[in-house]
């Protein structure tokens, strides 16, 4: 095992253990919230996972998500938007998630499906240098639904963990499982001009110091571990994957008040 692969593997593991020293405390203090999943299974993304869930809901709603629509979202998690959606989707409505960590998944399976038997989550066997050592290239990776069989599809902080060709791959089964009229809402790290002068005034999380073509990587020596990509570069591979507009949202992360979320979202219709 090659050192930094071993340094990543110590960070989760201290991350794993201090969040679950945490989890202890709190069901001992019966703090614990019975509808979310521990925190030793929150450790991927930032903020409240309570209230990022429910302002991605929203953000969902804005654009066009209705309760009766059969739902895709790449890259579930464990459950962070799934679970405010169980609210809003109503016995027409249809959810799958599918997930690289098979643990996220099958918290999932075991605490929202009994529940709320149209929520399905599915483990995608996919390689993921910050995620998951083995599996499928996610260049590879066909997603395992049948054409058009969703109305609306989502990827929250999942192609920010994505390199350039797998960034492909993805939008194209994205386009290749959605009905006609449906859509795509996705956020990024988008390179622009705006973007590319504050770089280096931002968070070291944000300056993505590391240029390989038409992307930028915050670590190169763990690409997963957050990617930003050249505005058109994207809106490119966007119309190649057959997608017949797009609509583009700044967010906050590059400095933008008035963003509409944290990282900026692109919206595409199919």
């Amino acid at each position: 095992m090659g050192t930094k692969r071993l340094r990543r593997k110590v960070r989760h593991g201290l991350e794993w253990t201090a969040a679950a020293l945490d989890d202890l405390g709190r069901w001992l203090t019966r703090k614990t919230d019975p509808e979310l999943p521990p925190l030793r299974l929150r450790f991927v993304g930032m903020g409240d996972f309570r209230d990022v869930g429910d302002e991605l809901k929203t953000l969902l709603i804005r654009f066009g998500l209705r309760p009766s629509d059969r739902v895709l979202d790449i890259g579930c998690g464990v459950g962070r938007v799934a679970i405010p959606l169980t609210y809003f989707l109503d016995e027409r409505g249809r959810y799958d998630g599918f997930d690289v960590v098979r643990r996220f998944v099958a918290w999932c399976q075991r605490h929202i499906t009994p529940k709320h038997a149209n929520f399905r989550f599915h483990h995608a066997d996919v390689q993921s240098s910050e995620y998951r050592e083995k599996g499928l290239a996610a260049t590879e990776f066909r997603f395992p639904f049948d054409d058009a069989s969703f109305d609306f599809a989502f990827a929250t902080s999942l192609f920010t963990h994505l390199v350039f060709a797998e960034t492909r791959r993805y939008l194209g089964e994205s386009a290749r499982v959605l009905a006609p009229g449906g859509r795509l809402i996705a956020t990024f790290f988008l390179l622009n001009d705006h973007s590319r002068e504050v770089l280096p005034r931002l968070d070291w999380h944000y300056r993505f110091p590391n240029e390989k073509g038409p992307v930028c990587f915050a670590n190169a020596a763990n690409p997963a571990a957050g990617v930003a990509i050249d505005e058109a570069a994207l809106v490119q591979l966007v119309r190649d994957a057959g997608f017949a507009r797009y609509e583009i949202h700044y967010g906050k992360w590059a400095g933008r008040a008035d963003g509409a979320t944290f990282q900026d979202v692109v919206v595409c219709w199919r």
